[in-house]
């Protein structure tokens, strides 16, 4: 068994980053008896008000440091609990890692607190999807479930509920993985790998290097077995993988799809579930509910359960993700704004281009994150229209095989009109930006609904 945090060796503990993750850490501290000493980069007139509610809250005057990172301010503390927004290449801390200063993080506090097991999911693309299909056959398997993490309540918060828990279900981001190093895991699944965040990490093998964090802990490894990368780097108790190729009869490669039409889910090269049967599409929702499933049998559920089964068949997703907006004049308009990297736009492309009939539309750009488009191009082929808009639109554009049938929009509004121009009866418009929103919006969540407000107020025009 591996060795949980113990905050009572320490004294002065620092908080680094007041975001969602941090103001959780700093008021499961204050919960515990600790007078933490808070930092932001920003600046106080940005985020004092969240200093001034936590001292309101618990009745006392807190240290709190706003700007720039202050050497001597720090490497006096005894340890640090690092937000995952904080880039752990800062020069102060990696003068605090050269002092032996620990750096925690909040998922290793959460799990020193809880005796129950634990479920962890991570992968470029599809982790949310998993995680909340995960709870919801859990769920219906009769069994208590908590979700948090990189998704919804960050986990310090689920500590304070009062409601009885028996699994708990957590989205786990490669930042969050950085300082994971206590947790375990009783399954544990990387989904995927794309180019994503490279503007974190210094090279691909980096960025994949913190994802297999998740296994150092995990008893069973749900793994990708299309892209042996996410097969775990170390020994495992147990593992089971998934693919969008045929099963086989035994562990681990017990998960697959059907070589035949309709394609089926199968289990052990027995179909589970017909495509045509779910309210998620495409291939890579496919793939997705194999993990899930995965993840599902190593707490010991029997997926082939009735109750379990018509949970996946009714189970329709999550907004902003291959999220259906509607269809206009013959025309399908999709949602997949939370498509923030390249790899989860090319699992919307591949996964939703066998179902149309007509021209495939797709509005894709926004801030890049470094990544390099050129592996974008192979799936481009297969868009008979792009649309593009923000800062690394033209990026995209360049590596676009049918440059004739490029155009680019000042702002969504005029991208859904480009779209609607051009699109003919069978055809889909997809929103997938393979980048992030911040250069034009607060998040990929504002995208999405300013899409859908776009898409709506055409067509209420027309």
């Amino acid at each position: 068994m591996t060795t949980r945090v113990n905050l009572t060796d320490y004294t002065d503990i620092g908080v680094i980053g007041l975001g969602q993750t941090g103001l959780s850490v700093a008021r499961y501290l204050l919960r515990e008896g600790f007078a933490p000493f808070l930092f932001d980069s920003r600046s106080e007139a940005a985020v004092g008000e969240r200093v001034q509610q936590l001292e309101a809250e618990f009745g006392q005057s807190l240290s709190a440091y706003f700007g720039d990172f202050q050497v001597e301010q720090v490497l006096g503390l005894d340890a640090l609990i690092v937000s995952p927004g904080i880039d752990l290449r800062h020069p102060v801390l990696q003068m605090a890692i050269d002092a032996d200063i620990p750096l925690l993080g909040d998922i290793d506090l959460f799990a020193a607190q809880v005796q129950q097991p634990i479920v962890g999911i991570t992968g470029s693309n599809g982790k949310s999807t998993v995680t909340e299909l995960t709870a919801a056959i859990v769920q219906a398997a009769g069994q208590r479930v908590a979700v948090g993490g990189n998704i919804g309540t960050p986990v310090l918060d689920l500590l304070t509920t009062t409601a009885a828990v028996d699994v708990y279900v957590l989205e786990l981001s490669s930042f969050q993985l950085e300082l994971m190093a206590h947790t375990e895991l009783k399954a544990a699944t990387i989904l995927n790998f794309s180019d994503d965040h490279l503007d974190r990490y210094a090279s691909r093998q980096d960025y994949e290097k913190a994802k297999q964090r998740i296994y150092t802990h995990a008893h069973t490894a749900i793994w990708n077995r299309d892209q042996y990368s996410t097969k775990p780097v170390q020994a495992v108790a147990a593992e089971r993988t998934f693919s969008a190729h045929p099963s086989e009869p035994e562990a681990p490669h017990i998960y697959g799809l059907t070589a035949t039409q309709p394609v089926h889910i199968e289990r052990a090269q027995q179909p589970l579930l017909a495509s045509t049967e779910l309210q998620l599409s495409g291939v890579h929702n496919l793939l997705n509910i194999q993990a899930a499933c995965g993840l599902a049998e190593a707490l010991c559920i029997d997926i082939t359960a009735a109750p379990v089964l018509q949970v996946i068949r009714e189970f329709s997703g999550l907004p902003h993700r291959c999220q259906l907006v509607g269809e206009f004049d013959g025309v399908r308009w999709i949602n997949d704004s939370k498509a923030t990297n390249i790899g989860a736009a090319e699992a919307a492309i591949t996964g939703l281009r066998p179902v149309v009939s007509g021209k495939l539309i797709l509005i894709a750009g926004g801030e890049g994150k470094e990544a390099n488009f050129s592996v974008f191009k192979e799936a481009l082929k297969a868009v008979d229209e792009l649309i593009t808009i923000g800062r690394d639109g033209q990026r995209i554009a360049s590596v676009y095989p049918h440059s004739e049938t490029h155009q680019s929009a000042k702002d969504l509004q005029q991208a859904v009109a480009l779209a609607a121009q051009v699109a003919t009866p069978g055809s889909l418009v997809l929103l997938a930006p393979a980048c992030a929103s911040f250069d034009m919006f607060a998040n990929y969540q504002e995208r999405g609904e300013r899409f859908i407000q776009a898409v709506e107020a055409y067509y209420g025009a027309a």
